[in-house]
């Protein structure tokens, strides 16, 4: 069992690392099954054992930028010393780097197979260690979940908490801001195939689209 473990976690590298150097060398427009089996050294039968479709393999490949925003807010967190400084640094700093890979975090965050995102994520994660934040300087619980609607609740309930503000809308603030998010990373995705996506502007509106939510939720 132990060896099969072992198998299945070297497979499961050769073929995430093919699929990230594809899309570091041609976009991940460029990503088939075909290339990334052969980048592995494998066949598409054997890619198969582990992946259930291109999709599949893409999430994999595309994990690389969450743990660029991981740490880099790890880093930005220390500086924070009140929850609503903490909520919108995570905020800005998430708009700077997914508007910036916007169709990495689309299909992380919004595609066929985001519905298992915390199990693929646990099991990256177990791959790639080295791209997790060091335990002692996470001095927020960020990867708590990896779902985003879960991963934004605990922030904004502290928020809410801090400024004496109720939380029966808790939830449903949570939601606009994220169906917020979700549709400037559209916007985002339009926009890249014209090489024209603007971040400061589009993280600028995200913060206007939070500070407006909040205060209607007085």
């Amino acid at each position: 069992m132990a060896y099969m473990e072992l198998k299945k976690k070297r497979m499961l590298t050769y073929f995430i690392k093919s699929a990230q150097d594809i899309m570091t060398a041609e976009g991940m427009q460029g990503i088939t099954l075909r290339k990334v089996a052969d980048g592995a050294g494998y066949n598409n039968a054997t890619l198969y054992n582990y992946f259930d479709d291109l999709d599949h393999v893409v999430l994999y490949a595309c994990l690389k930028y969450l743990s660029l925003y991981n740490n880099s807010v790890a880093k930005e967190l220390k500086k924070c010393h009140t929850a609503k400084e903490r909520f919108y640094v995570m905020w800005q700093i998430f708009c700077q780097i997914s508007f910036a890979h916007p169709d990495a975090f689309h299909q992380i965050f919004f595609n066929k197979h985001s519905s298992s995102l915390t199990a693929i994520c646990d099991e990256y994660y177990q791959l790639f260690p080295e791209e997790l934040p060091p335990v002692g300087d996470v001095l927020y619980p960020i990867l708590s979940d990896y779902q985003l609607g879960n991963r934004n609740l605990l922030p904004l309930r502290e928020l809410l908490v801090e400024e004496g503000r109720p939380l029966d809308e808790l939830e449903t603030i949570s939601e606009l801001i994220i169906s917020a998010y979700h549709q400037l990373l559209h916007c985002c995705l339009l926009e890249e195939s014209k090489d024209s996506v603007n971040i400061p502007e589009y993280t600028a509106k995200m913060n206007h689209y939070i500070s407006y939510i909040l205060s209607r939720s007085c």
